[in-house]
């Protein structure tokens, strides 16, 4: 398991050396494929993207052009 984010970008190195080859031997698609399992664990439990509703997206795109619920009102009746 990868527990720093030192190790993350260790890992992320090697990761990458290993995808600049032609041709990898079975043990190095096989510790690939490993690698990338455990960063991809590591991310989604440390990098967790904030999930959004639609109605916060409304509202986001709303105040981002300083919109009120009035203004919508001749889109959206």
């Amino acid at each position: 398991m990868i527990k720093t984010e030192e190790e993350n970008d260790n890992f992320l190195e090697v990761v990458e050396e290993l995808l600049s080859r032609s041709y990898l031997t079975a043990e190095e698609d096989a510790l690939l494929e490993l690698l990338v399992k455990l960063i991809e664990d590591f991310e989604d439990k440390h990098y967790k993207i904030n999930v959004s509703t639609p109605l916060s997206r409304l509202l986001h795109l709303m105040e981002a052009q300083s919109l009120g619920q009035n203004d919508l009102v001749e889109t959206l009746g």
